[in-house]
């Protein structure tokens, strides 16, 4: 599943319109429609926000339903790795050839 269909999946899960998640995570309602119909392409910082809004961490938001693995391109996951270095959070990374 991309990451679009994720966040329209778990919003509607919770029974919120987009305009209580961009007003839950400080975002933009035009920018999260636009995230889940994937004509944009969140930071690791902006999944932070939206998973705020739900009180889940990043990782049970892109798990989020039936538990598919989530993979993003090498941009988003440098942005993610910077985030996370400035916020002294342990991770792991499991890198799969395709």
């Amino acid at each position: 599943m991309d990451i679009g269909n994720q966040l329209r999946q778990v919003r509607e899960a919770h029974h919120f319109l987009q305009k209580d998640i961009a007003d839950k995570s400080g975002l933009d309602k035009s920018y999260v429609s636009k995230l889940e119909r994937g004509v944009a392409d969140p930071t690791f910082s902006t999944l932070s926000k939206i998973a705020g809004a739900y009180q889940l961490s990043v990782s049970r938001l892109l798990s989020y339903g039936d538990e598919e693995h989530f993979s993003m391109d090498i941009d988003a996951a440098i942005d993610a790795l910077k985030t996370l270095k400035y916020n002294m959070v342990k991770i792991e990374i499991n890198i799969k050839p395709l």
